[in-house]
């Protein structure tokens, strides 16, 4: 008898929000919907690429807000390859809090999103986190465009929050198509990509 794997729930902060940056790494991915990852904060990492940082004390404490998708196989792996994983980031688990719809995100997709009902939590749930680059940063030129991109189509997330947390790093306004730099093939290449950042 054969099994198959359940498709794995992963959840986007950065340019990974960006639709068609998602269709060309991940092809099969489906939108899962708007999702808030709590004590963590969103910065721009020295690399010049989004990331978040672990919060703990009470006067610290902040959540990122993303969005949750479903990922094949294939997908995953691909994902690993465009992450860089161990190099740039690595996986790690995470406990999410899956948000109930309203009319504009639920309008705004076209890859499904989570339909309405109520908060719920989904646990296991796939981050890719820098845990050695933990400093802020400057992003990389390249970023701004994909990351507003993102920012633009994630109709989910509140604008007061990328106001206080996204824009401190990142101009808005700079939208456009561009190409994406980490669509990697092998493991080959992300090494080849990684000694070039030393």
């Amino acid at each position: 008898m054969t099994t198959t794997k359940s498709p794995t729930y992963y959840f986007a902060y950065g340019s990974n929000l960006w639709r068609e940056q998602m269709h060309r790494r991940c092809p099969e991915h489906t939108l899962v919907g708007t999702a808030l990852l709590p004590h963590h904060r969103w910065h721009i990492n020295t690399r010049g690429y989004a990331n978040l940082v672990p919060t703990t004390s009470a006067t610290d404490d902040h959540d990122t807000y993303g969005a949750v998708y479903t990922l094949s196989e294939s997908d995953e792996a691909q994902l690993d390859l465009s992450e860089g994983v161990p190099y740039w980031y690595q996986r790690v688990k995470h406990l999410v809090k899956l948000l109930p719809s309203t009319p504009s995100s639920a309008s705004s997709g076209g890859d499904g999103g989570q339909g309405e009902g109520e908060e719920r939590v989904l646990g296991n749930v796939l981050v890719y986190i820098d845990t050695t680059r933990t400093t802020d940063g400057l992003p990389k030129e390249e970023y701004i465009s994909r990351i507003n991109n993102g920012f633009r189509d994630a109709a989910g997330i509140p604008k007061e929050w990328v106001e206080r947390y996204v824009r401190k790093y990142v101009p808005p306004g700079i939208e456009a198509m561009v190409e994406d730099p980490f669509l990697f093939k092998s493991k080959g290449e992300v090494q080849s990509a990684v000694e070039k950042e030393v």
